[in-house]
């Protein structure tokens, strides 16, 4: 993630979001609000969320609330 996403309007259509941030030589920093808006929006709208990592160079502890938020779709 880059900045904040609003996908509201797309989860009925959506079966899992994956979220993470940016990897690699240069990677730009991701804030936690950023995550914790389209975790909340997810959680609203009943759409698996997977946090897949904080990405860049630093280790950043789980989302705040002491989980991983690993959740996947039902099969």
């Amino acid at each position: 993630m880059l900045g904040p996403v609003d996908l509201s309007r797309f989860l009925p259509w959506l079966n899992w979001v994956i979220c993470g941030g940016e990897s690699g030589p240069g990677a730009r920093p991701m804030h936690p609000d950023w995550v914790r808006l389209l975790r909340d929006q997810c959680a609203n709208a009943g759409v698996p969320f997977y946090f897949k990592g904080w990405g860049g160079t630093k280790k950043v502890p789980p989302l705040l609330d002491g989980r991983e938020w690993r959740e996947f779709p039902k099969q």
